[in-house]
Parts: C-alpha cells; sequence; structure tokens
C-alpha cells in the first residue's frame, strides 16, 4: 500500500468525526486552508467557523485520539478502493464546481479522463415495459455519440441504462448509497456491479467503506450524480420520487434536464411532464442533449485543461487516428469521397468503413452526391 499523504490522513480523520457532513467538512477546509490546520485549531477558532457548534468542535478536538484512520485504510486496500481528494488529477472536473462537492471520494475500478464528458441516467425503479426498452435504446445512443453514462445502479431505469452502456461498448460510472466495502445494494446488481469493474469502469462513493445503506444515503448520492456530469436524462420518474430529487439538484447546479415524456395516464410519466412543464428539454434521442449542450468545451470551467474537456462534440473524445485524420480532412463546406482519399492517403475501401465509423457518433453526415459534412 502506497504512504498516504499527511493531507490525505487528516482529510479522512474529518470525515469520520461524527456530526460532519459535505457541508459542514467544506467550511472547515476552507476556512483553515487545509485538513491537517483544522486538527491544530483550538476550540474558539473551530467556533468560528460557520456552522461549527460546541459540540461538533469538542468532537474535532477527540478526533485523532478516537478514530482510527489505519483501519479504514486497511478496510479500502483490502477491497481495491482508492481515495481520492479534489486535488487528484481523477477527481471528477464538474463535481469539484458545485458547493457542497465532497472533498474525499472512494473508488472501485478506474475512472477515465473522457467520464468527464458524461450524462446522467436515471428513473424509477419501477420501471415500465417502454421506460426499459426507450432506457436500453437512449443509454445506447448516449455511448455512441461519446458519453460516458453515469447512474446510480438502482433497481428499474438506472441498472437498465448501466447494463445498455456497457452492452453498447461505452463506459459507465456507478455512484453508490453506501460505502464499497459492504455488500452491493441491491443484491441482484451484483453482478453488474462486477461487470462494470471488469469493463474498465468504476463505482464510486463518498461514504466510508463500512456504510450500510439506508433511505438517508441516497439523496447526497444523487447529487454526486447529478453534479459530476453535463446533464441529466430522466426517464421514468413518479411524481416526486429520488430521480426528481436528482433533477433539482442538477438545475441547482445549472445543469441540463432531459425528461423523456410517456402516455399520459402512466403514473411512470408523471414526475417527466412535470420536468418538461418546469422547463426541461424533452428528451427523444441523443440529437435533442447534442443540440442543447452546444461545444462541449464550453460547459467545463476555464481552468479545466484535460484534452477530453477541450472537444466540441462528445465523439471527438473516443476517435481513432484514421478517423482524426479524415475528420479533420473535412473542411466547412463538405468534401467528397474522392478528395479525402486524396488528402488523407487512405484507401476508398478503408475510407468507406471509417466514415460508417463517424457518421454512427454523428460527427459527420452525407449530402447530395455522397459529399460529407462535419455535423
Amino acid at each position: 500500500m502506497l504512504t498516504p499523504s499527511p493531507e490525505l490522513l487528516a482529510t479522512l480523520r474529518l470525515t469520520l468525526v461524527k456530526g460532519i457532513g459535505p457541508r459542514i467538512l467544506r467550511n472547515l477546509v476552507e476556512y483553515f486552508g487545509s485538513a491537517e490546520k483544522v486538527f491544530e485549531a483550538d476550540l474558539f477558532q473551530l467556533r468560528q467557523v460557520e456552522e461549527v457548534g460546541a459540540q461538533t468542535a469538542m468532537a474535532i478536538l477527540s478526533a485523532p485520539q478516537e478514530i482510527n484512520v489505519e483501519k479504514e485504510l486497511e478496510l479500502c486496500e483490502k477491497h481495491a478502493i482508492r481515495i481520492l481528494l479534489t486535488s487528484d488529477p481523477e477527481y471528477p472536473a464538474l463535481l469539484k464546481t458545485i458547493p457542497d462537492a465532497p472533498i474525499l471520494l472512494y473508488v472501485q475500478g478506474k475512472l477515465q479522463p473522457q467520464d468527464s464528458v458524461s450524462l446522467a441516467m436515471v428513473g424509477t425503479r419501477h420501471a415500465t415495459f417502454y421506460g426499459e426498452r426507450q432506457a436500453e435504446r437512449l443509454a445506447g445512443e448516449f455511448v455512441r455519440a461519446g458519453f460516458s453514462i453515469v447512474s446510480g445502479l438502482a433497481r428499474g431505469i438506472d441498472g437498465v441504462s448501466q447494463k445498455a452502456a456497457l452492452d453498447a461498448g461505452g463506459r459507465t460510472v456507478a455512484i453508490l448509497g453506501h460505502g464499497l466495502a459492504q455488500k452491493v445494494y441491491p443484491p441482484e446488481h451484483v453482478n453488474l456491479a462486477k461487470r462494470i469493474i471488469d469493463s474498465g469502469c468504476a463505482l464510486v462513493s463518498e461514504y466510508p467503506p463500512l456504510q450500510q445503506v439506508t433511505a438517508k444515503t441516497f439523496p447526497r448520492r444523487n447529487r454526486i450524480i447529478a453534479g459530476m456530469t453535463l446533464g441529466t436524462a430522466v426517464i421514468e420518474a413518479g411524481f416526486h420520487s429520488g430521480t426528481t430529487l436528482t433533477a433539482e439538484f442538477a438545475l441547482d447546479y445549472g445543469r441540463e434536464v432531459f425528461a423523456m415524456p410517456g402516455p399520459v395516464d402512466s403514473r411512470s410519466s408523471t414526475g417527466c411532464h412535470r420536468l418538461i412543464r418546469q422547463g426541461a428539454k424533452l428528451l427523444e434521442s441523443v440529437e435533442d442533449v447534442l443540440e442543447e449542450l452546444g461545444p462541449i468545451r464550453d460547459r467545463f470551467p476555464k481552468e479545466a485543461k484535460a484534452e477530453e474537456m477541450l472537444v466540441e462534440h462528445p465523439a471527438e473524445i473516443s476517435m481513432t487516428e484514421a478517423e482524426k485524420a479524415i475528420f479533420a480532412a473535412i473542411p466547412k463546406d463538405g468534401a467528397t469521397v474522392d478528395e479525402l482519399t486524396q488528402r488523407t492517403g487512405i484507401p476508398v475501401w478503408k475510407l468507406m468503413t471509417q466514415l460508417t465509423g463517424l457518421e454512427i457518433k454523428r460527427l459527420i453526415k452525407r449530402g447530395a452526391g455522397q459529399r460529407v459534412y462535419k455535423c
């Protein structure tokens, strides 16, 4: 096991102090400058921090003696869990920007840079056949367009969407409402969770490894789903539900919300219809998402430097070298196949295959006379 930094140890210790949630934790770190300096403060100094009362301050002062951080680290090593601070390059870029971002994340598997270009897909646990069929279709469209799918591994729409993303050869990240050393909830998704990790994707939680699932752990989970994604796609939802709560988080964070319409007499569509009336974008296909998001690079903070965050279209991330060469050779007014062959040196038979791939990714379109244009 790698030796953890003093700041990671201090942050981990703070997260385990009773009565400290994400907001108070952030207040403390911002006030003192680091988690380490929090433990150097006295009672009077701690009480100056917003929302820190006497009981919380006393808990912090006794934390170095009472909290066994080493036990937590041993659990993480045993279960192949890595701990990310906001300063870690792997920490999701968009998640850092929300006001109640987790100071610390636990990860099993691997978060990739392209996961920054992601969409949340959420919905009811009691999905209809219509909802499941549309979730499968949309998840496939989204990953082929270059998005990673983020969801909560819940029954119904969440699980269907994440499985469909993997089936389509895409990436998916599951945000869990319990510690990663606990058995996966719901239990019927144990194999799906294993498949996510085996596929090179990730399970993520802000909870300590042994945190059990409760009704109160899901809202915090939902804010992460909304916070780390460019937008939230609601497939089916009741009028008041955890799904609509995720959409509300997304709106609070300035992210786009998309809602799929359904039968007017279906209780599973009432939440989507309410969101559409409130201004959510009506969702029928991936084109609705691409049209609303516009150039992807405009959605990230100006200080974001990763190549994956500087693209116009999400599918640019997954282009092969041949596709990149062809895509770069297409001018604004388009080009014929013969012109592209001359510019790239790629044989016609191979060029046609590559153009089909670019068309599936919705990066190009064909016009009259088989002229090829960028979308």
